[in-house]
């Protein structure tokens, strides 16, 4: 798939109006082989149906009934996961399909055993649910049960994969999906119109997606000088950070705050007490990738859809069950991006938001 400049909203919606054409014509292929096949065993009278109405009950035939359970890595209360789910159930609407969501909820539980059982459990629902198609959803989702499904006859399609596709054995026959790829150069250049800097550091929790977004970030070309790339795992050495960045560079950026948690406890802190602090403490200025980081504190950023990996998955998925091969839908990134501000960080920081850059961003204040 052609890359889109996010910026441009007319792009996005060319693209999303390209995506439903694809869409429209493996329906319409299958609808015609369905009432060839039709018209052979029983032969129906001419001008009683109209063909929006045959085309219609058609894809209800071929969908309804069809059941694709969505497996979370997180939990229902986490907001990304939220966004993703949303996406989902407004592609799939009015399709006849049955909708079953699972959650591993491996960011409140980060211990190796909770995250190996609750892929076994997700493994079990899916089995027991007799699910068409999985959704698998985040970087843990892959690890614990995505790559139990490669190479079976069960379609599994993925997003929200900041790791290499390669690192799960995907794309397989069986598996295609939706790459996260942040807004780093983006978000950059976005903080440089607030206030220059030249130094800066990356923070976030110490966790496979984190991993695989800090392994991403490395490898776009920034004009500027990364000094550190940190993962905390806990609280002590999140608060070391930080407190470490206020003195030896111009700004920092935070990927994820979710999976701290005090030294010999594997239960994550409330991100909320985490963040508190952090924005309490932090005297330069910050940066994030996901709306609710900016809306959490973090002063500015161009934040992921999950909405829209949400949709582009179940996309994907509708076009499988109507018959498509994998082999045809290539794995894609997604691309739009939301410029983010919070005013209330911005005012704290002492910085003035120019009327341009007013005009162009979603301003957002503190939960």
């Amino acid at each position: 798939m052609a890359r889109i400049d996010p910026r441009d909203s007319s792009a996005h919606h060319r693209e999303r109006a390209d995506f439903r054409a694809r869409l429209l014509a493996v329906f319409f292929i299958s609808t015609a082989v369905s009432l060839a096949g039709c018209g052979r065993d029983a032969p129906k009278e001419e001008g009683n149906v109209a063909p929006g109405m045959e085309a219609a009950a058609a894809e209800a035939a071929l969908l309804s009934g069809k059941r694709i359970l969505l497996v979370h890595s997180y939990h229902a209360d986490y907001p990304w996961v939220d966004a993703i789910t949303r996406g989902v159930r407004w592609t799939l609407k009015g399709t006849g399909i049955d909708l079953r969501v699972f959650y591993m909820d491996t960011k409140r539980n980060t211990g190796e055993e909770w995250k190996r059982r609750a892929g076994e459990r997700a493994f079990a629902e899916a089995e027991a649910y007799g699910a068409d198609l999985v959704l698998t959803v985040d970087d843990n989702a892959q690890r614990y049960l995505g790559e139990r499904l490669v190479g079976g006859s069960r379609p599994v399609v993925f997003c929200g994969v900041n790791g290499e596709p390669a690192d799960y054995g995907y794309p397989a026959p069986n598996v295609t999906g939706v790459v996260e790829r942040l807004h780093f150069r983006r978000t950059l250049d976005l903080l440089a119109r607030l206030r220059p800097y030249r130094r800066i550091a990356i923070l976030s929790s110490d966790d496979p997606t984190s991993a695989g977004a800090i392994a991403y970030m490395r490898t776009v070309p920034v004009d500027v000088d990364v000094v550190e790339w940190i993962l905390a795992d806990t609280f002590t050495e999140w608060k070391e950070a930080v407190r470490r960045f206020n003195r030896t560079v111009d700004a920092f950026g935070v990927y994820s705050y979710h999976t701290i948690h005090e030294e010999g406890d594997s239960t994550s802190l409330d991100p909320q007490t985490v963040m508190e602090w952090t924005r309490r403490n932090a005297s330069v200025p910050t940066f994030g990738f996901s709306e609710f980081g900016i809306e959490d504190g973090l002063l500015v950023g161009v934040a992921v859809s999950g909405f829209e990996h949400g949709e582009k998955a179940a996309q994907y998925a509708l076009e499988i069950l109507r018959g498509t091969p994998i082999e045809r839908l290539p794995v894609i990134e997604a691309n739009v991006g939301t410029p983010i501000l919070n005013q209330t960080t911005a005012d704290k920081l002492g910085l003035a938001v120019d009327p341009s850059l007013a005009a162009e961003v979603r301003f957002a204040t503190n939960h």
